[in-house]
C-alpha cells in the first residue's frame, strides 16, 4: 500500500467518456484512492456536503483532495476554501479552454491545478497559480499494442460533428478506405473494444477543431471555433498506431513534427494520408517514434512526475 491517501471528488459517474475511471486508475499507481460523487448526494445542502467530505478526510486520513473542475456546479471557490486546511487541495481540468474564467476563480482556493492541456497550464502559471500538465487517456493496461492485424487503413473514432463529416466524405471521395465509429456503436462502446479497433488501424485520424458555445463567461465565445488538444492522440500512440492530426497549438508542446504528422485543411490531410499509406517504411518509422514518445505519458510512468510534483506543493 502507498503512504499517502487521495480523495477524488467528481461531479458524476460518466457513462460514455469515462474520465472518472481514467483519473482514478491513473492515480491508483501512486496513491490510496477514495472517491466521492456529488450527483449521489444532491439531496444534501452545500454545508452538509462540506461536512461529509471533511468527515471522509478525517476517517480515511486523506492527505490530498482533488476536485473535478470545468462547468458551473457546486465545486466552487467557497466549497474548496471551507474544507480541512491540513490537506493539499487541487483541481483537475479537461476543458479549461472554454471554462478558464470560472476555473481561474476556483483555482484561487486550490494549492495546485492539473490540466490536460499544456497551454492551460501556462495560463494558470501566468496568474501565479501552481499548475502541472497531466494527460488523461493514458491507461497502458487498456491502451497498448495487442499485436493485431492491421485491417483498416484509416480509423476515426468519436462523434461525427463540426467539420469531421465533411473531411471524412472528402477522403472517401478520394478513394481513402476510412472506418468511422462513434461511442454508441456496439463495436466501440467501451474502451476495451475501442483499443482493439485502434490496434487494427494503420492510421488514426484526429480532429482538433471544436465549436464554441455561447456561454457569456467563455472568453472565446465571440469566435466560432477553437483548436483543442485531444486524448485521441495519446490513445493511438500507446496502441502503437500512427495518428495524423489536425493542427492544434498544444500538439508541438508534446510531440515533434517527425513524431506526429499534422494538417490544416482537407487537401493537406489527404496528402499526408496518401504519403504514409504508400510509403511503408516511412509509416513504420514514424509510428515507432510516435509510440516511443507516447509511452512517456503512460500512467505507470507519468505517475512519478505527478507524485514528485504534489510532494513539492506547499499548502497555502
Amino acid at each position: 500500500m502507498f503512504s499517502e491517501n487521495l480523495l477524488l471528488v467528481f461531479k458524476d459517474k460518466k457513462s460514455v467518456t469515462l474520465n472518472n475511471d481514467f483519473w482514478t486508475d491513473k492515480l491508483k499507481n501512486g496513491y490510496n484512492i477514495t472517491q466521492y460523487f456529488l450527483n449521489e448526494n444532491l439531496t444534501l445542502t452545500n454545508n452538509k456536503i462540506i461536512t461529509e467530505i471533511n468527515k471522509i478526510i478525517n476517517q480515511n486520513n486523506i492527505n490530498i483532495v482533488l476536485f473535478e473542475g470545468d462547468h458551473a456546479h457546486i465545486i466552487d471557490y467557497d466549497l474548496i476554501k471551507r474544507l480541512d486546511k491540513r490537506v493539499k487541495k487541487g483541481m483537475f481540468l479537461g476543458d479549461d479552454m472554454v471554462w478558464h474564467h470560472l476555473n481561474a476563480i476556483t483555482a484561487q482556493s486550490c494549492d495546485f491545478i492539473f490540466s490536460s492541456c499544456p497551454i492551460s497550464v501556462l495560463k494558470f502559471q501566468e496568474i501565479g497559480v501552481n499548475s502541472f500538465f497531466v494527460p488523461i487517456e493514458c491507461n497502458g493496461k487498456i491502451l497498448k499494442d495487442y499485436k493485431l492485424k492491421k485491417s483498416y487503413d484509416i480509423l476515426h473514432f468519436g462523434r461525427e460533428k463540426n467539420i469531421r463529416t465533411e473531411y471524412i466524405n472528402f477522403l472517401k471521395k478520394n478513394n481513402i478506405n476510412i472506418k468511422s465509429v462513434s461511442p454508441y456503436d456496439p463495436e466501440a462502446d467501451n474502451f476495451d473494444k475501442l483499443s482493439k479497433l485502434i490496434n487494427q488501424a494503420k492510421i488514426v485520424l484526429n480532429f482538433s477543431e471544436a465549436d464554441n458555445g455561447n456561454r457569456e463567461f467563455n472568453p472565446l465565445s465571440i469566435h466560432k471555433r477553437f483548436y483543442q488538444l485531444k486524448g485521441r492522440i495519446q490513445m493511438s500512440g500507446l496502441s502503437n498506431t500512427l495518428c495524423i492530426t489536425q493542427f492544434s497549438p498544444a500538439n508541438p508542446m508534446m510531440y515533434n513534427d517527425d513524431e506526429l504528422p499534422s494538417f490544416k485543411n482537407k487537401e493537406e490531410c489527404l496528402e499526408k494520408i496518401n504519403f504514409y499509406l504508400n510509403n511503408e517504411n516511412e509509416l513504420k518509422e514514424t509510428t515507432r517514434k510516435f509510440h516511443k514518445k507516447s509511452l512517456t505519458y503512460e500512467d505507470s510512468i507519468y505517475i512519478k512526475k505527478i507524485t514528485e510534483y504534489i510532494r513539492n506543493i506547499k499548502i497555502k
